[in-house]
């Protein structure tokens, strides 16, 4: 299977962007997503500058021909004047800056001496200021695979960029609460040579960001981009992968476009058409024809349609599943000219198209026997956008794959997006001084990295953890945390499971507030017997309230101070009293009953071993008389 990828000349690269669970990054707001109401608007209109070479870059100048404009929701409480681009950013977080130079370590990459934060243009929207700040912290390094080094090109620091949500015709919402978020980027060289490669290499990024144990986690929030190339075609940019079991189906769909797209090339060469075979074409107003048609979305509209000159046939070849030429040419119009897509003439008569509004449409656009047509439902100047678009596109595809960036969509196809941007969209950042990074900080850093996986289930076996403790912990954010609290005696397997299980709990139920300090505490109360580990979670509950009191205030307001055994013996010998004939009936059998009786009147003041060992004591004395 190699040898195939290898006689197509397959080179592949990623671009893998992970949030970190930190604050943000230019400023001090939380790095949260909200969902109820937002109570500020802001409404922009963004514009592409030049570059210090006076360049422009052509994705910016592509997304501000759009004429679009961008609104953005904020909350008073968790965003500021920064994010709104209206107050200067201030020094980049601490946290998120140490995270990524662990990163670049843990990767044998060279971290540079002096951190300068960039501007990279972005007019989509997706940032109220139009640009992106980034921040190159490192260059080289290695990912190491099953059966090779990959070589890393860049390890950077970025803000996140705003939420869509929701796209009008001429305007885009966003939300500002993911604006900011702190981004690792790691950028590796072409390396990967099989859909396979790229996709365990992807594993490995994943495994090592989130080993540094600030790695955000959900849907969206670590991200892949995937550059990929054949012999005969050229470098595309698939942004945004996030599923990562299809990151490979989106490498080999990629081969299979750029194939399909050379096939196409050759057949337009073989009709012997050349670019000025689309330049020259007029715009046919199809309103007449449709005016009574069967096709709902074209009934009664304005219909403008083009000739394509002997296309006939073309643009109806399949170069992906599910997507033929003609999908690729109604990508470009509906990112170029805003339009939902375009009908041609390969694909009709259907969708309520007759065969007779077929005809008329070939004799309007002047078509003859080998030429082929596109017809779309739009206003006339949005039409002449439209079928430009078309034209320009054809054109192309006689020079074979064009560079861009495409989106991933959910099936592992994908569609246009926006020219590969260019380095005239880079500049500095001046609101920002340089960082300089100094050997003995580096060498700090150098102390504190985290523990590979293989040493953390070896550590974490050794501890007394079950299996699938040690499988839920070795990559938590909280495996960090739990190292540092094995060498004070904590029990592993209680310390394990109130993170992994019961944290996880509280959090479901909403509650906040809840530090790492406040959960030591409460570990060192368990070990120290002063708190049953029956009600670790009823304790976090209650100090969540009133995170500013002390344990023993908490103790007290619950009533739950350890019983000493004296008590405890007291306790069973009334329960068993109550139960003496089940007792008497069923021996040690009556075990399972009797132990929820007594933990009930106890109320969390002794654990469960003690408990149990002191009723089994009770009972045996019981059955020997």
């Amino acid at each position: 299977m190699e040898e195939k990828w290898e006689k197509l000349g397959l080179m592949a690269g990623l671009e893998c962007h992970q949030q970190l669970d930190t604050g943000k990054l230019f400023c001090r707001c939380p790095s949260m997503l909200r969902e109820d109401k937002p109570d500020i608007e802001v409404k922009r209109f963004l514009r592409p500058v030049a570059s210090e070479l006076g360049e422009f870059d052509k994705a910016a100048l592509e997304a501000f021909s759009k004429g679009l404009s961008y609104r953005y929701e904020a909350y008073h409480d968790s965003n500021c004047e920064i994010e709104l681009d209206d107050e200067p950013p201030q020094p980049a977080d601490k946290e998120a800056l140490e995270t990524t130079l662990k990163s670049a370590l843990m990767t044998k990459s060279n971290i540079l001496d002096e951190l300068f934060v960039m501007r990279k243009l972005v007019i989509d929207g997706s940032n109220t200021s139009g640009f992106q700040r980034t921040m190159l912290v490192a260059l080289g390094g290695e990912i190491e695979l099953s059966n090779k080094k990959v070589g890393i090109l860049t390890i950077a620091l970025e803000e996140d960029a705003a939420r869509p949500m929701e796209k009008k015709e001429l305007e885009t919402v966003y939300r500002v609460d993911r604006l900011g978020i702190p981004l690792i980027e790691l950028a590796t060289a072409p390396d990967l040579k099989t859909p396979e490669e790229v996709k365990e290499c992807a594993k490995k990024i994943g495994e090592l960001f989130r080993r540094t144990c600030k790695a955000k986690r959900g849907l969206g929030t670590i991200r892949q981009d995937v550059n990929v190339s054949i012999r005969e075609g050229a470098r595309v940019e698939i942004k945004g992968v996030q599923e990562l079991n299809l990151i490979d189906e989106y490498v080999r769909r990629e081969v299979q476009r750029q194939q399909g797209l050379i096939a196409v090339r050759e057949e337009m060469k073989k009709r012997k058409l050349v670019a000025k075979d689309f330049e020259e074409e007029e715009i046919a107003n199809l309103s007449q024809i449709f005016a009574e048609s069967e096709c709902k979305f074209l009934k009664g509209k304005q219909i403008f349609g083009i000739k394509l000159h002997k296309m006939q046939d073309i643009l109806g070849k399949e170069i992906q599943p599910d997507r033929r030429f003609g999908t690729e040419l109604a990508g470009y119009v509906k990112s170029k000219a805003g339009l939902k897509g375009i009908l041609h003439s390969d694909e009709l008569p259907a969708y309520g198209v007759s065969e007779r509004e077929v005809e008329q449409v070939r004799h309007k656009c002047n078509c003859v026997m080998n030429d082929a047509f596109v017809i779309v439902q739009t206003e006339e100047k949005k039409a002449e956008k439209a079928v430009e678009t078309v034209l320009e596109r054809c054109a192309e595809a006689l020079q074979g794959i064009p560079e861009e960036t495409r989106n991933a969509l959910e099936d592992g196809n994908t569609e246009y997006s926006r020219p590969l941007p260019g380095a005239a969209r880079m500049y500095p950042e001046t609101d920002l001084a340089q960082v300089n990074i100094s050997a003995k900080e580096l060498a700090n850093i150098a102390k504190q990295l985290p523990l590979t996986v293989k040493k953390r289930e070896k550590l974490y076996s050794e501890k007394g953890l079950s299996g699938k403790l040690v499988d839920g912990m070795k990559l938590s954010n909280f495996a960090c945390f739990f190292e540092s609290m094995l060498g004070k005696g904590i029990n592993a397997t209680t310390a394990a499971s109130l993170l992994l299980n019961g944290i996880t709990q509280l959090r479901r139920e909403g509650i906040k507030g809840i530090s790492n300090e406040m959960i030591e505490e409460t570990l060192i109360l368990e070990k120290g017997k002063k708190l049953s580990k029956d009600i670790l979670l009823d304790f976090l509950r209650e100090w969540s309230k009133k995170p500013e009191a002390k344990p023993v205030e908490i103790l007290k307001g619950m009533n739950v101070e350890r019983a000493d055994e004296s008590k405890l013996q007291k306790v069973i010998a009334n329960v068993i009293e109550k139960n003496k004939g089940l007792v008497e009936a069923r021996g040690m059998g009556a075990m399972g009953a009797l132990m929820g009786d007594v933990m009930k009147e106890l109320k969390g003041k002794a654990d469960g071993s003690t408990i149990s060992r002191l009723l089994k004591e009770e009972i045996a004395k019981k059955s020997k008389k």
